[in-house]
């Protein structure tokens, strides 16, 4: 059975499968939250007046963590996977680990708070090694 290697930050992630028995090592998903690219006052519509006390930038980035972690429980829960790698910028990896239940942080077999965004397929795997 596989494993997935997550590669996020709060705009974008990439999954790859890896399967070191069959030596495969390739892109399954590939996720986009342009809503992370806006400025909180775009995000907010007219019709909200009354103040918030929660940043909308947050709130955008906790849902697209949680969509993240959806994705991961799927295919956890299909058995279409074993376990999974995550790596993320600090503050986007503690979202993410936010968003985990118990029966996803054992199956997370490490988590490295560095962007590898925009990396090589050889970078993200020594990255792991």
């Amino acid at each position: 059975m596989a494993d997935w290697i997550v590669v996020a930050d709060a705009s974008k992630a990439v999954v790859y499968l890896q399967d070191k028995l069959e030596g495969v090592f390739e892109e399954v998903m590939d996720l986009a939250h342009p809503e992370a690219r806006l400025k909180a006052s775009d995000l907010v519509s007219d019709a909200q007046t009354i103040p918030s006390k929660s940043d909308p930038c947050h709130t955008e980035n906790q849902r697209f963590a949680r969509d993240i972690i959806a994705k991961i429980r799927h295919a956890l829960d299909t058995n279409e996977i074993r376990g999974f790698y995550l790596s993320a910028p600090p503050q986007f990896l503690g979202l993410l680990r936010d968003a985990m239940d118990d029966h996803l942080r054992k199956a997370l077999y490490k988590d490295i708070d560095k962007n590898l965004s925009g990396s090589s397929h050889r970078e993200v795997v020594a990255a792991f090694a």
